[in-house]
């Protein structure tokens, strides 16, 4: 894929910054109100599309200028029915900060990683580049850094995010360790595992 395609992709990519941002403006229950039934059609569209040629042959013509050719021709869900489950799992269950965090993580620093990666050469990091990751690493740790502050949280939500930036990191890198989607795993890794620590912080007192 060409860098011009893969930042068309991304710019896509980026526009899913208005999810979180309708989050923080309205609330849990209307962003889920919102983002269920936008879920259920995009990953029914996507399964019926591998059953169905004329359902596929809409597919492409709206979607196929911006996936990859394993996403069209697989048997797989493609990126934007990943993105939709993580959306709605991420936003129903995780608290507030951690949501938004792990969400922005997501939409800005996976990004950010495709194009950097693909613009500046470097050495392989597991499934990717050096590049990639080390712009996925630093503009993870400013959007955690920023949501912390946003939000008031205690220090142990940086001293947690920050091994949590690391761990995700090493997801976007390398894909193949869960078999899932990264659009998937990036935001709801860090939202469990976050979670989990959340609980340890708030008891701790």
């Amino acid at each position: 894929m060409t860098l011009v395609i893969e930042s068309y992709r991304k710019f896509l990519h980026f526009l899913l910054i208005i999810i979180p941002i309708i989050f923080i403006l309205l609330g849990r229950k209307t962003t889920i109100m919102i983002l269920a039934p936008i879920a259920v059609i995009v990953v029914g569209l996507d399964y019926m599309r591998r059953n169905n040629p004329a359902i596929h042959n809409i597919f492409v013509k709206i979607f196929g200028y911006v996936l990859r050719p394993h996403e069209l021709e697989g048997n797989k869900l493609c990126g934007a029915s990943w993105v939709a489950l993580g959306a709605v799992i991420n936003f129903a269950l995780f608290p507030k900060e951690i949501a938004v965090t792990g969400f922005l993580i997501l939409v800005i620093s996976d990004a950010l990683a495709s194009l950097v990666g693909k613009a500046v050469p470097s050495d392989k990091f597991y499934e990717k580049s050096i590049s990639g990751s080390a712009a996925f690493f630093v503009s993870a740790l400013a959007i955690l850094i920023g949501c912390g502050i946003f939000y008031h949280a205690p220090f142990s939500f940086y001293l947690f995010g920050i091994f949590m930036v690391f761990c995700v990191t090493i997801i976007e890198a390398r894909p193949s360790f869960t078999g899932i989607d990264d659009n998937f795993t990036i935001p709801i890794v860090f939202g469990v595992v976050m979670t989990f620590f959340d609980l340890l912080w708030n008891y701790s007192y």
